[in-house]
This record gives C-alpha cells, sequence and structure tokens, in this order.
C-alpha cells in the first residue's frame, strides 16, 4: 500500500476533488440526510452513523478484492484520495487573497459560521482557523488512520468526521442525535490533533524560529472542541495574531490577521504538510516495509 499513498497524495495534488457522483464522503452525507430525524434521541443517532457509514465503508473496500494489479491499484488509490483532500483546501484559501468582497464568498465555502456581516480581519481569522482545522480532520487525522489501519482506518476516520459536520452540531434539534456522530469524530482526531501540533512547532522554528508560539493557547483556549483548539491555537501563538469567532471566543493576542497573515498561514501550511508526510513515510517503511499491496488493514496484519 506504499505506493498506494504515494500515488493518491500525487493525484490529489494534481487533479483535485473527483466528481461528487462518485465521491464516498459525499455519498455518506446523503445517505445522512435521509435518515436524520430532528430531536431524536442517542439510539437513532448510533443507528444514523452506522446505517449512512456501512454500506459506503464496504464499497470502498471492494478493490481490494480485484484480482488485476494494474486495475486494483488504481482503484485504490482513486479511493485513499478520496479519504483527504489537500489541493481544495490550499486553493480556496489561497484565492481568498487579496482580502476583498469575493473573499467573503470563497471562506464561507469552509467555515460553518455566517461571514454575510464579517470584516476583512474576520474572514481572514475564519480562513485561518478552516486552514488549520481541516489540516487536522480532512488530511493528518485520516493519514495517520492510514497508517495505523490502513485503507479502513482512513475511511472510518473521513466518514466519522463527515457525520461529525452533517449531525455534530450543539442545536437542540440535533443535540442528542448527533451525540455519537460528535463522539466517535473527537476520539479519532484526539491523537492526530495533538501530534500536528507539534509538527507545526517545528514547522514554525524552522520558517521563523518560533517554536514555544505553537503551544502557548492551546491548553487554555476557549475554543470548545477539544480538537479544534489545538491547531487554530498553535496557529494564533505561531503566527502572533488574534483569531476570533464573533460572539463565541478570542484565541491569541494583538490584532485580527491580514492579508499578509494568511499568506503566512498558507506557508506554514505546507511546511507542516511536508513534515507530516516524511513522518508518516518513514513511520510506514519501518512498520510495513515498501510493499505494494500488502497490509491494507495496517497493524491489525502483523499480530
Amino acid at each position: 500500500m506504499f505506493l498506494v499513498f504515494l500515488a493518491s497524495l500525487a493525484l490529489d495534488l494534481a487533479i483535485g476533488e473527483p466528481p461528487t457522483f462518485i465521491h464516498p464522503v459525499v455519498a455518506v452525507g446523503r445517505l445522512s440526510s435521509i435518515f436524520v430525524r430532528p430531536y431524536a434521541g442517542k439510539l437513532h443517532g448510533v443507528i444514523l452513523w452506522f446505517v449512512s457509514v456501512i454500506p459506503v465503508f464496504t464499497l470502498c473496500l471492494l478493490p481490494l478484492l480485484v484480482p488485476n494489479v494494474i486495475v486494483k491499484f488504481l482503484l485504490l488509490t482513486l479511493v485513499l484520495k478520496t479519504t483527504f483532500s489537500i489541493k481544495m483546501l490550499y486553493k480556496i484559501v489561497r484565492e481568498s487573497l487579496p482580502l476583498d468582497e469575493r473573499s467573503r464568498s470563497l471562506v464561507q465555502q469552509i467555515v460553518r459560521r455566517d461571514l454575510s456581516k464579517s470584516d476583512q480581519g474576520h474572514i481572514a481569522s475564519a480562513a485561518i482557523e478552516s486552514l488549520f482545522e481541516s489540516l487536522v480532520d480532512g488530511i493528518t487525522s485520516p493519514i495517520f488512520w492510514f497508517l495505523l489501519l490502513g485503507l479502513p482506518g482512513a475511511l472510518i476516520q473521513r466518514f466519522a468526521n463527515t457525520m461529525d459536520s452533517m449531525v455534530g452540531y450543539k442545536v437542540p434539534e440535533l443535540k442528542e442525535e448527533g451525540y455519537f456522530s460528535a463522539k466517535v469524530d473527537t476520539l479519532l482526531n484526539y491523537v492526530p490533533a495533538r501530534l500536528t501540533v507539534l509538527l507545526m512547532g517545528i514547522a514554525g522554528f524552522l520558517l521563523w524560529g518560533n517554536f514555544t508560539g505553537a503551544f502557548r493557547y492551546v491548553k487554555e483556549s476557549p475554543v470548545e472542541s477539544v480538537n479544534a483548539r489545538y491547531p487554530i491555537g498553535a496557529a494564533a501563538g505561531i503566527l502572533g495574531v488574534r483569531l476570533e469567532k464573533q460572539g463565541s471566543y478570542s484565541v491569541g493576542e494583538g490584532n485580527l490577521p491580514t492579508s499578509m497573515d494568511v499568506e503566512r498561514a498558507l506557508v506554514l501550511f505546507k511546511m507542516t504538510l511536508v513534515l507530516y508526510i516524511v513522518f508518516i513515510l518513514v513511520c510506514y517503511y519501518y512498520l510495513y516495509g515498501l510493499s505494494l499491496f500488502g497490509y491494507p488493514y495496517g497493524l491489525l496484519e502483523l499480530f
């Protein structure tokens, strides 16, 4: 699976996202939207999770059974690529610069909050926050679980994050139903969030000599999510800006970010990602070697 991982990275950076009609993450979202019931209880939330995830998860593992080596390689590469999204995230934030009225609609694509009345500083803050929160949710976490549990691990993490996006809101009509989805997502992102912040610190040191800034605000961060507070707090500390969601939290000190700070955030994002991929490749090599299709289930096959 080593070359499948490299090929999936290359595919993402070259092409980006596949069409929505064959995207498994989109399929999970559509399935869940069919079965969501406002004000349903926790039991319904558990059933909702499995009904939405298991059918798509099963279909995505079928390429492992394909006998033809070339076809199998291509299918596995495509499926693994759908578990993370580097190019799309980077492109949206990059194209939002320089900050102007057009930036509002672009950044709105990657954040939940309403930006219709936000000023440029808060739009820039939303872009940076989402860039690094999504770095964990949509990139480093699925790759981490690919390292440990192979393709199934990457798929489960990505689908769990999708379910959290669909029903994990803490609003009255979804509070009980989304409880299970939110907890699964929190559990799966717990270690990757903290590992990512460590590498953000190393990246900050290599770029600007700032290592300790990554840890200045994470523990006392008012961000409610136990995982999101780590990359958001680290970004505020390394970049030396205040990241703020109006009416909810403010992390860091100083002024709200400007276009230049968003550009620096993109540099930090790229350096962190390079360090992370090197780390994963080294770990993968020492755990599994360079086999083409060996260990599709990761550590489970070593016992």
